[in-house]
């Protein structure tokens, strides 16, 4: 739990920084008027999702590709909370970062199987060597 809430610490920060960066930069406009009080809950729920995610990603017991599922689906609602603590001025339709994060989610997922099968590979290797090694011992 103590881990939980050091990387919380530290999403949140991120998170807030570039949350009102943006919204700095939307008031450029005279006609826009965005209130704090959805940035901050907004920034919470976004850190709590995000800090969530990055553990069930990071979780190295289950299946790897159901923790991947998982964590997107942890991510999900963020699109949600953008567009409640923005209104339509930051994009107006909600499926265009889905989009992005489709693409982003299938990017990472080709890692991920790239990586267990790379790690499939080593451990028959290693398994091999000790195979031979232990017939090696016996004669």
């Amino acid at each position: 739990m103590k881990l939980f809430f050091k990387k919380f610490s530290i999403v949140f920060t991120i998170t807030s920084i570039s949350i009102y960066l943006l919204a700095l930069g939307l008031m450029r406009r005279p006609d826009i008027v965005i209130p704090v009080r959805p940035l901050f809950w907004g920034g919470i729920f976004i850190s709590l999702s995000i800090t969530l995610a990055m553990t069930v990603f990071k979780k190295t017991w289950g299946n790897g590709v159901f923790n991947v599922i998982l964590g997107y689906l942890i991510m999900a609602p963020i699109p949600l909370f953008l567009r409640w603590m923005y209104g339509t001025y930051l994009f107006r339709r909600s499926f265009a970062i889905y989009i992005l994060g489709l693409i982003y989610a299938i990017g990472y997922s080709l890692v991920i199987l790239y990586a267990s099968l790379r790690n499939k590979k080593t451990e028959d290797h290693l398994n091999e060597m000790l195979k031979s090694n232990q017939a090696e011992k016996e004669k």
